[in-house]
């Protein structure tokens, strides 16, 4: 197993990290989406929200109940508000690669996907004036300068956290199964749901491990990007049964949609190789000597 890097790193030092990286991206990011909804940080702010869920849930066996339980809620809920806008944006600049301005389809698509903004933009510029999103990020900052981690604070992050990872890992590999088997559109979304989910856990553990967890970290980002990709077409396609253009007007860009999904559905079974790979150097003196299966 790896040495921790640098100094020892403990409990403490894992959490401070990623809050501190949270609030600085909240600072950042939440004037820019109050002044226009700047695309980009929206999709930040979503970002900073889910992944501090996730890393929270990496870390839930050692965190006590409260705050952290309560702060996990919060940011589903702060995550949740954010992503419609998100996936309108998403819809929004994946059209824009397929239509040609000026035609009477990309008009029509325009307005509809304008219209949802519209409703969209009121939920969020609710959300961020919510007492809610306030007590959200002053908790982040009080937080960020004194976790509240209980009395295992102190103790070096490897020994809290390496248990976690390998039933992480564990759950991950059997979750998944055969990367080979003929799966859903659906059934590729949760392997991608599952991909971010372990990846947050070696994101964590990247921070003692150091290199080693990178590269599985890296591996896993690779299945969520190219299985994002695949939801985001997916999605695109759902969309324009809700608009229902009729006469088959959309039909090339249904076509469209579908071929690049037949192109990215074989790329992602390499990354999650990979990624097992990079287990079995993570783990190769870990429990029991055994590489998860």
């Amino acid at each position: 197993m790896n040495e921790p890097i640098g100094d020892v790193v403990t409990g403490s030092d894992v959490v401070r990290h990623f809050l501190r990286r949270e609030v600085r991206s909240l600072a950042t990011n939440e004037p820019l989406v109050r002044d226009g909804f700047d695309v980009e940080a929206v999709h930040q702010l979503r970002v900073s929200a889910r992944r501090l869920r996730s890393e929270i849930q990496a870390m839930r066996r050692v965190l006590p109940s409260q705050p952290w339980h309560e702060l996990a809620d919060d940011l589903k809920w702060m995550g949740s508000s954010l992503g419609p806008l998100r996936d309108l944006d998403v819809l929004v600049a994946l059209f824009d690669r397929f239509l040609t301005p000026g035609t009477e389809l990309n008009a029509e698509l325009r307005v509809a996907l304008g219209r949802g903004r519209a409703r969209r933009e009121r939920a969020v510029s609710s959300l961020l004036a919510s007492r809610r999103y306030a007590r959200i990020v002053e908790r982040l900052q009080r937080l960020a300068d004194r976790p509240r981690v209980g009395e295992w604070g102190e103790t070096p992050a490897a020994d809290l956290f390496m248990p976690s990872l390998w039933e992480a890992s564990c759950a991950y590999l059997a979750a998944v199964g055969d990367p080979a088997l003929r799966r859903s559109d659906e059934e590729l979304h949760q392997v991608r749901i599952a991909s971010k989910k372990c990846r947050y856990s070696f994101e964590v553990a990247a921070l003692f491990l150091g290199d080693d967890a990178r590269r599985v970290a890296g591996s896993l980002a690779e299945i969520q990007g190219v299985l994002g990709d695949v939801h985001d077409r997916v999605v695109a396609v759902s969309f324009l049964d809700t608009v229902a253009l009729g006469e088959e007007r959309d039909l090339e860009l249904r076509r469209a949609l579908r071929a690049e999904i037949a192109d990215l559905r074989p790329r992602w079974p390499q990354h999650f190789k990979d990624a097992r790979d990079a287990m079995a150097v993570v783990f190769e003196q870990g429990p029991g000597g055994r590489v998860p299966s």
